[in-house]
């Protein structure tokens, strides 16, 4: 039987109203569906627009980051160039060179040669003159050259000298070896041995002539000269054993560098460490003192890789004192080096801005900082900026600071020729209210650089160790800088780049005290290699060697040093001006890169 469908006209009111009930709930199920539906996707947009905005936060945060970082990459690229192909030092020296055009830039075919003065070498020179070389400490080879029967050549008469002219010229005698044949003579007594040869109570009388020791070296063939010659060539003018042994087979002497080598360490051990070890003491009797460290790599190092950096460390006698350089070698850097070394010291420390020299926890060292320093970090900025002129319109805070310290030098040099007491005075007047000065500017100028940038990190820099820099105030004969020890350190700084390396901690200790020992005969105004030759000579037949205080005789400001070591004023003062390293001509490279 077919069903009956309802239609709406055939159901009830009460069906039609349930039916409707029905639909209406069925919408609203529809429409709490349709809102939770709308509201996820609210919540998910939202959602989505937040973790939006974090990530183009996040990544304009990473792109000014990146920016920073480039910026900062960029400056450290330019001053490391700046540094590596530039000068060494703020001030522009004249004579300095480039490594690759040194003849070029020297050649001048307008400039006369000049003249050999043997006979008035302190005349002075005339305006316009020629420049004069002094030959009077030279040897001098008369030649004659003469005609043996001069005659006319128009009449055939005999002809008489009328006049000698003298014509002056330099020849080179090239290095040689000579071999010294010592023969000792041995004589005896004929009665005396006769009579011991029969038996009879009566001793051999045998005696030998007396003859002085050698070789600093026992049973070695190598004498002062030779000795005093290798430690020259190698220490104060940076000839590795290699050249030398080139050299010495070039003038028909086959020295090996181990030879060389093996001499320069025993010297080292048998004498000049005696005197390494007093200018130790000498220099601790010192009221001031000037510090710096430098790397060395030293290869066969007792459970230390040979890649890892050892380190030579300075410390010199003050502007003030009587030259003393002493030359230690250390496989670290730490301040222990320093603690240990001045242990028991008291005056005033003068270095750069290395952490450990101003944390020592030595009662009665005075910490100074070196101005140079201060001012290197902004002299690099400008430098790397362009110069002078392109930081001018930038209202530039590293050139103001650079010429705020350039001040506060110019200042101090005029007062350099006072008495220490009188420069105490006139520097608490003149200099103390611009270094304060600067102090304050310095702060005010950290807010307004960027942080991690070089011109923050100058302005830290200078603001940390500025109340080290004061400290110059309290005694007349303290220096702004730290040059003394800079210049001094640069003869092992430029050793080292020829021989790059020391093979053993025990051959770095011998070349730490012989650098000691040369450094300061200079800078005392000796001839080195002469020097040298008078120690290694002297000392090993010095019977009064062990005696107390004995070793001072031989220390390089002695007044026993004899006159042929010793410079005339003048040459000496030039030989203690250290001389900067060549540099490479930046702008000339930069041209060359630019047209590649």
């Amino acid at each position: 039987m077919q069903k009956k469908r309802h239609t709406p006209d055939s159901l009830t009111p009460q069906q039609q109203i349930a039916m409707l009930r029905a639909q209406l709930a069925s919408l609203a199920r529809d429409n709490e569906a349709l809102a939770r539906d709308n509201a996820r996707l609210v919540e998910e947009a939202a959602q989505f627009s937040a973790e939006a905005e974090k990530r183009v936060s996040a990544m304009t945060a990473k792109i000014e980051g990146l920016e920073a970082k480039m910026a900062r990459l960029v400056e450290m690229l330019k001053l490391a160039n700046m540094r590596f192909f530039g000068s060494k030092s703020e001030k522009v020296v004249p004579d300095q060179l480039s490594l690759f055009n040194d003849t070029e830039a020297w050649a001048d075919p307008t400039e006369a040669e000049p003249e050999l003065d043997g006979d008035a070498p302190d005349k002075p020179r005339r305006r316009g003159g020629r420049r004069r070389i002094d030959t009077a400490g030279l040897e001098r080879v008369v030649i004659e050259h003469t005609i043996d029967s001069a005659s006319c050549p128009r009449c055939g008469s005999p002809m008489s000298e009328m006049k000698v002219e003298v014509t002056e010229v330099i020849r080179l005698v090239p290095a040689h070896l000579v071999v010294e044949e010592h023969r000792r003579h041995v004589y005896k007594c004929g009665p005396c041995c006769k009579a011991n040869a029969k038996g009879e109570e009566v001793a051999s009388q045998i005696v030998r002539a007396p003859m002085p020791e050698l070789s600093p070296i026992p049973r070695s063939f190598a004498t002062a000269s030779m000795l005093s010659y290798v430690l020259n060539a190698k220490y104060a003018n940076s000839m590795p054993y290699y050249r030398l042994e080139e050299d010495f087979r070039s003038i028909g002497a086959d020295i090996s560098r181990q030879d060389m080598a093996n001499w320069t360490i025993n010297v080292h051990e048998r004498w000049l460490s005696l005197i390494h070890a007093r200018m130790r003491e000498k220099l601790l009797e010192c009221r001031y003192i000037n510090a710096d460290e430098t790397e060395v790599q030293v290869l066969r190092e007792p459970d230390r890789p040979a890649a890892r950096k050892s380190y030579m460390w300075l410390f010199r006698s003050g502007p003030h004192e009587t030259p003393n350089c002493i030359f230690e070698y250390h496989p670290t850097r730490s301040g222990d080096v320093a603690r240990t070394f001045l242990k028991g010291w008291s005056g005033y420390l003068t270095t750069d801005g290395y952490g450990p020299y101003f944390d020592l926890g030595i009662e009665g060292v005075v910490n100074t900082a070196c101005l140079v320093h201060v001012r290197r970090k902004f002299a690099e900025i400008v430098k790397a900026a362009g110069g002078d002129a392109a930081c001018e319109g930038a209202s530039s805070i590293a050139l103001e600071a650079r010429r705020r310290i350039d001040r506060i030098f110019r200042i101090d040099k005029k007062l350099g020729g006072m008495d220490p007491e009188a420069r105490r005075k006139a520097r608490l007047e003149k200099l103390a209210p611009r270094m304060e000065s600067f102090e304050a500017w310095a702060e005010a100028a950290l807010d307004k650089a960027v942080p991690r940038m070089a011109l923050h990190e100058a302005l830290g820099y200078a603001i940390k160790y500025w109340p080290y820099v004061m400290n110059v105030l309290e005694d007349g004969r303290l220096g702004l800088d730290n040059n003394i020890a800079e210049r001094a350190v640069k003869s092992f700084v430029i050793g080292r780049k020829n021989f790059l390396f020391s093979n053993t901690p025990r051959g770095a200790d011998a070349s730490a005290a012989i650098y000691s020992i040369v450094v300061t005969a200079k800078l005392n105004g000796l001839n080195q290699r002469a020097y040298l030759e008078w120690v290694l000579a002297e000392m090993p037949n010095d019977e009064h060697l062990g005696e107390p205080g004995r070793i001072d005789r031989y220390l390089p400001w002695s007044e026993d040093v004899p006159d042929q070591c010793r410079l005339s004023p003048a040459k000496a003062k030039q030989a203690a001006e250290m001389p900067d390293e060549p540099i490479v001509d930046l702008k000339a490279i930069e041209s060359v890169l630019e047209n590649s």
